[in-house]
């Protein structure tokens, strides 16, 4: 089964959008857990304050409770709040009627940009070094003359 069978597939499913805006909050939630935890660890760091265990043989750390803390805190009131819950509806809702491109329309499409992206660095390059040789070269020549 190709990406894009696989994603008609999905789509004729009638997949739920709520699903996709749960599984998009925990991954967000583990990135930000990660994300918070390091800066707590960088803030107690500078302000001179150490990072001890918590509870010793599991290595969590106060920066990573108070990182998973203010995550779980943020999760639960991007959950709770009305709008950005509706948004994150809307939003799933869109991408599940999107029609994503084929393999073979990524790789024609990939190389017509790789191929105009020569052209015009040819072009440019051609450019560049003929006025780099009339501004730097042939000119002084004529007016020096």
């Amino acid at each position: 089964m190709s990406a894009s069978e696989a994603s008609q597939q999905a789509n004729r499913a009638e997949m739920d959008p709520r699903r996709l805006v749960v599984i998009s909050y925990l991954l967000f939630g583990v990135v930000l857990v990660l994300f918070l935890g390091k800066m707590t660890e960088m803030s107690l760091g500078a302000f001179g304050l150490s990072d001890g265990v918590l509870i010793s043989g599991t290595g969590i750390t106060t920066a990573s409770a108070v990182g998973f803390a203010l995550a779980v805190a943020a999760m639960a009131y991007a959950w709770t709040n009305p709008r950005l819950k509706t948004l994150s509806l809307e939003v799933a809702t869109e991408l599940m009627r999107v029609t994503w491109p084929s393999l073979d329309d990524v790789r024609v499409s990939t190389i017509a940009v790789v191929v105009a992206s020569v052209i015009a660095s040819v072009i440019l390059f051609g450019m560049d070094t003929l006025s780099y040789k009339v501004m730097v070269e042939w000119l002084p020549m004529i007016v020096g003359s």
